[in-house]
């Protein structure tokens, strides 16, 4: 196999869109969390209203993100693609989808908690913050309380209709 052959993300990628999750979706999604290291032990299928996900085909789930609203803000939680589909850009069709999903929903501020993914997200626009910058309501979150450890970086994004995330990859 050619070097430019292995290169060549499979069609499924390229053609990835997100949909709403269905409660059935919740142990698929439980799976991918998994295997990218990423918290999954307190979700429920009525989680899955609030999550999106990318199928590849038969092969299954490729990708999938969550959000969990406290007012205006919202944590952006289990953004997580499959490691074949990584670097083609399935983060950001992921980000972007929810992104638009949070305005449609009144959410003007986005949070995240990381322990990997720090440079992917500031380079869509967020800012590194304290913890305690948050929202009460955000930092009284599973999330923050004992699913993510103390070490990870806190960021949140400022929202708006006109603030897509490719305006960001760009400059």
């Amino acid at each position: 196999m050619s070097q430019e052959t292995a290169a060549t993300p499979p069609e499924s990628v390229l053609k990835s869109l997100f949909v709403r999750a269905e409660a059935e979706s919740l142990a698929s999604v439980r799976t991918l969390l998994r295997e990218a290291g990423l918290p999954e032990s307190d979700l429920q299928e009525q989680h899955m209203e609030a999550f999106f996900v990318s199928r590849a085909g038969d092969e299954g789930i490729l990708a999938c993100v969550g959000l969990e609203r406290f007012g205006e803000a919202a944590l952006l939680r289990s953004l997580a693609v499959r490691a074949d589909a990584r670097s083609h850009g399935v983060g950001d069709k992921a980000l972007q989808t929810m992104e638009a999903f949070a305005v449609s929903k009144g959410v003007n501020r986005l949070c995240i908690l990381t322990t990997t993914a720090e440079p992917f997200f500031e380079a869509r626009g967020f800012e590194r913050c304290d913890r305690t910058a948050l929202p009460a309501s955000v930092q009284a979150s599973s999330e923050f309380k004992s699913l993510c450890p103390a070490s990870a970086v806190c960021m949140f994004k400022e929202i708006t209709p006109t603030s897509p995330t490719e305006k960001h990859r760009h400059g």
